[in-house]
This record gives C-alpha cells, structure tokens and sequence, in this order.
C-alpha cells in the first residue's frame, strides 16, 4: 500500500553519484547505569545529525531506522543482532551501519564504534573518544570525522564548521531531549514528550527539540501540535530542510496538497538535489489528480539515483496509468518489481484497482 511505500524515504539526499547512506544505531551502555541510557540515545542522534550537513553523506530516515531497532529489538544493554540489522539496511538502500557503545567512568566517557560496509558486513574501520561527559559534543565531531576519514570524504572549511556546530549550548536541556528520544523507542510517546517540553522550556530555541516534539505528536496523530512545532522551528530556522519536509508530509496526510506542495518546493529550493522531497511532492500532486507534475518530480528523483527508485518507479506507473498511458505504466511496473519483488508490486496495485 502506499503508506508502506512513502515509508521508505531518506534524510538528505545531495550527491547522486558519490553519496553514502548511512544509519546510526543507538550506543549501546556498557557501564551497567540505565540513567546514564541517553548518552546513547543522544550520542547516535546527534551524530545523525552532524552527518546530514555534509554533501556526499545520506542518512536513514527516523521512520526506517525505528523499523530496523524494532527487527532486532535493541536494548541499551545486550548484545545487538548485527547481522539482522545489516540485512534490513541493505533492505532500507544503507550502504553504511554505524554501530557503538559507551562506557561511563565517574565524570568520565570513553566511546567506541565501528563502520560496517552492508554488502561485505565486514568492519570497515574502527574510531575511539575519550573525554568527559561535558565533553560530549567534541567526542562527537570526533567520531563523525573518523568516519569520514574513514570513507574518504574530504571536507571543505565550511563544512568542517558546520559539523561542529552544537545542537544547544545547555547540557541540561541536551540531556531531557535525549532521555525523552531514548523512550521514544519504547514508543512511550507521552513521556517523550514530557521530556521535549522540559529541553524547549531551558532552551526555548532548540531546533532538535522541538523537531522531536512533533515527531512524536505525529505519530500520536496530532497534527495540528505537530505543524506548531515545525512552524516554530521555521521560525527560528526557515532554512531548515526537516521542518519543511515533516510539515509538508502533515499537511498530506492531512490532505492539504496545496499546503504540502508549498513545503515540498520549499525544501527543494533549498536543497535541488534531495530526491525525495520530489517522491513526496509527486504523491501530492497525484492525489489533486495533477498526473504530468507527478510524473515530471517522479523523473526527477529517479534521475537523482534515489535509493527509493522502486517506489519512484511504482507510483509514476500509477500516475502513467492514470493518466492513460498503460504502456508506459506496465514498463514502470516492471521497473519497480525489480527492486521491491514483483509479487509485492501486484499486491499493492490492487489498492489502485489495477492489475498488472
């Protein structure tokens, strides 16, 4: 069905050729101390987050990545089933896992991860921080640039700068944000955010917070709180590409398209090369029956190598076949089957009336 398929999206998409997806698992805590869990919780978080700003890197997006701890039911302790995440990331386009734990010492933190390529599931490197918890931020850029080094992405100036950008200047507010992203996994949605509230209440401007906050709320089906706090975030940022993009899919599921086309080609504006902001945009124009804008943003995300091309090639074979161009539509069909299974495809068509 095509909530199935609108599932299966990325966070940034910029360099179509040289690009690595990559996903953070959460840290795991060695130290035995289940307060201390949301280090791990922040530390993948924010290290997503610092990886988003550089061009030739992708991340999984959070709806994926929650599908991927889900399968290998991830604790903050115990062992983590490595080899069924690595297969549901490839499953997910991931060409990348990082994987990691953390270990507290008294004021003292030390961190370990490792880089496993998803089609040799073999480590590709390894990176080490040692310093103190108030610290935490500079171990993180020193994880994300071991990475780098480690896929051989040269950064320029700016770029180096902008990955060493810190999410808020409290360690407080750091901390509720990330304990309330830690029991987001156990999809205790209420607490969560119970907890982003009291990160916005000490640091009224933290973008990730209030990112957070609406996540939750739309998940909870809340949308009109959750386009509040996206709106916020706009207001304090309006260059941030993920507020666009979670504002633009509320206001589809709310079936406000012209609303969602708005956000969608303002997320495109400010990035031109993020395939999926045109699948999404393409979805809204399909439901206001605008079959030719469709079929022109799904090219486009094709033509991006977008890691979700069956689901690009299965819904322009929709709007083809709408449209009245059966030919076209089966070629697309076929297309699509060759990445999500043909027996998937024919299922999911019978919710267009279709048979292919």
């Amino acid at each position: 069905m095509k909530k199935i398929f609108l599932t299966i999206i990325f966070l940034f998409l910029t360099c179509p050729v040289f690009s690595k997806n990559i996903a953070v698992i959460p840290f795991q805590n060695i130290s035995g101390d289940k307060e201390k869990n949301w280090i791990g919780a922040g530390f993948s978080e924010t290290l997503t987050t610092k990886l988003v700003k550089v061009k030739e890197i992708t991340v999984l997006e959070r709806e994926q990545l929650s599908k991927i701890l889900e399968e290998i039911k991830f604790q903050y302790s115990g062992a983590v089933d490595e080899k069924t995440a690595v297969k549901m990331g490839k499953m997910y386009g991931a060409d990348v896992l990082v994987f990691g734990s953390f270990q507290v010492m008294g004021e003292k933190l030390r961190i370990t991860a490792r880089f496993v390529d998803v089609q040799t599931r073999k480590v590709i490197d390894t990176a080490e921080a040692n310093g103190n918890i108030s610290d935490i931020f500079k171990l993180q850029d020193e994880i994300a640039f071991s990475l780098m080094d480690s896929l051989k992405i040269v950064l320029g100036e700016k770029e180096k700068e902008e990955v060493k950008v810190n999410p808020t200047d409290n360690l407080t507010a750091y901390q509720w944000l990330n304990k309330g992203n830690e029991v987001l996994l156990d999809s205790d949605l209420d607490i969560a955010i119970e907890e982003y509230d009291k990160a916005i209440e000490l640091d009224p401007k933290y973008i990730e917070a209030y990112i957070m906050r609406g996540f939750a709320y739309f998940e909870k089906d809340l949308y009109d709180k959750a386009i509040e706090n996206y709106t916020k975030v706009i207001e304090i940022n309006p260059k941030n590409a993920e507020s666009y993009r979670m504002r633009g899919l509320v206001y589809e599921r709310k079936k406000l398209y012209v609303d969602a086309i708005k956000d969608f080609s303002k997320l495109i504006k400010l990035n031109p090369k993020f395939a999926i902001a045109y699948s999404i945009r393409g979805d809204a124009y399909s439901e206001q029956s605008l079959y030719e804008e469709a079929i022109e943003d799904y090219t486009r995300a094709i033509e991006l190598n977008s890691p979700s091309s069956g689901s690009n090639y299965f819904f322009r074979g929709v709007a083809y076949y709408k449209k009245g161009d059966k030919e076209k539509a089966i070629k697309d069909f076929k297309k699509a089957s060759d990445f999500l299974g043909e027996e998937n495809v024919r299922q999911d068509l019978k919710s267009f009336n279709i048979n292919y």
